[in-house]
């Protein structure tokens, strides 16, 4: 009763519903991209556009930690089962990476996350000011070639979007192991007047524990790990 319950709700308030806009299948429709995918725990996937309502999202009023490209969650779902007094939201591009993550979180029997296939860029310009507990961003992709920096997350619209999104003293905790894309990160997001640097011994010690970071370490990769807080709300 609970899940269809929850279902309805949000069919109600609009926040899931079938797409218009999905492509027919058929040869000339071969590499759009199809829409964005909602996954509720146990329940197949369901078209929809990003929610402004996060608190409709989970059924609940609760902190919302968001991870930008989690892949197959390691990190969201420990955390996620450290921390079930608060709601976790991971935005991922790869639909099968998304699918393998929500699998996961079944299995634990989460009901604390959800996985959303859409861009995590576009998806924070759309959150309400305010409503991120947390924003975390382990290892994006660098897009080394100088022709396709433009498709890098972090920017200084980023790093507004990012700063509005969050909460009063909500903080943003980012790695890279990429030296020259860390520096853009770090040079972006000290620029930002909403956010500021912060240090372990003031936000704490921490390790993203995701897949890409394990692997990294494995190899003697060096990384490159920062803290931003944002400044108290007007």
């Amino acid at each position: 009763m609970g899940r269809p319950s929850l279902k309805r709700a949000l069919l109600r308030a609009g926040i899931v519903r079938p797409s218009p806009d999905a492509p027919p299948a058929g040869r000339k429709n071969r590499g759009v991209a199809p829409p964005p995918l909602v996954f509720l725990p146990g329940e197949a996937p369901v078209p929809e556009p990003p929610p402004a309502d996060l608190a409709a999202l989970f059924g609940r009023s609760a902190p919302v930690e968001l991870e930008i490209g989690p892949g197959r969650a390691r990190f969201l779902l420990a955390r996620a089962r450290e921390h079930p007094e608060r709601d976790f939201l991971g935005a991922e591009m790869e639909e099968e990476y998304a699918l393998i993550a929500q699998a996961r979180a079944e299995r634990l029997g989460l009901t604390n996350v959800r996985f959303l296939r859409l861009d995590g860029k576009a998806f924070v310009r759309r959150l309400t000011p305010g409503s991120l507990s947390a924003l975390h961003v382990y290892f994006p992709d660098p897009w080394p070639k100088k022709r396709h920096h433009k498709r890098r997350l972090f920017d200084a619209a980023f790093a507004a979007d990012a700063a509005r999104a969050l909460a009063g003293g909500a903080l943003l905790r980012a790695a890279s192991d990429h030296a020259e894309y860390w520096e853009v990160i770090r040079e972006v997001l000290d620029a930002e007047p909403g956010l500021a640097p912060v240090g372990e011994d003031e936000a704490g010690a921490w390790e993203a524990g995701t897949s890409y970071e394990a692997k990294f370490l494995r190899q003697g990769r060096p990384i490159q790990r920062g803290i931003w807080r944002r400044g108290p709300r007007a």
